[in-house]
């Protein structure tokens, strides 16, 4: 009886195992903006893109990274695919690219960003699909 009041209470004090898809989830965010917010009808601007993990967290450095890009009728994308070689350090710990961008038409203009990539940390390495929008004003 002893043996098993012990045993219920070592499987009480032992935490739960997290799940690793929801811990990846939160281990980094994506920042995305165009510059400038605005544009004039044929006026060039970017995308710019970043993954920022969390402490204790990598995009894996070797797995694959790649975005695929799309916008309103309004916006003329340079790119509509972004591997890894595009990005600015595709090595580093919080990788990040631009695309260049016209505006063709007049309006609220959306631009989207669909990153597949690997966020790591120690104990896991989680494949993400996440999608970014970011709204431009085109004049």
């Amino acid at each position: 009886m002893r043996l098993a009041v012990l045993l219920a209470a070592a499987a009480l004090a032992t935490p739960a195992h997290a799940d690793p898809a929801a811990e990846a989830a939160k281990a980094y965010t994506v920042e995305a903006s165009v510059a400038p917010a605005a544009l004039k009808v044929g006026e060039a601007g970017a995308l710019r893109v970043a993954i920022k993990p969390a402490p204790k967290a990598h995009v894996h450095p070797e797995a694959p990274l790649k975005v695929t890009l799309s916008a309103t009728v309004g916006l003329t994308l340079a790119k509509q695919k972004i591997g890894r070689a595009e990005f600015n350090d595709p090595r580093a710990e919080a990788p990040r690219f631009e695309v260049a961008l016209v505006g063709a038409a007049a309006g609220r203009q959306q631009v989207s960003a669909m990153l597949d990539f690997f966020i790591c940390s120690d104990a896991w390495c989680v494949k993400q699909v996440r999608e970014v929008k970011v709204d431009v004003d085109v004049k």
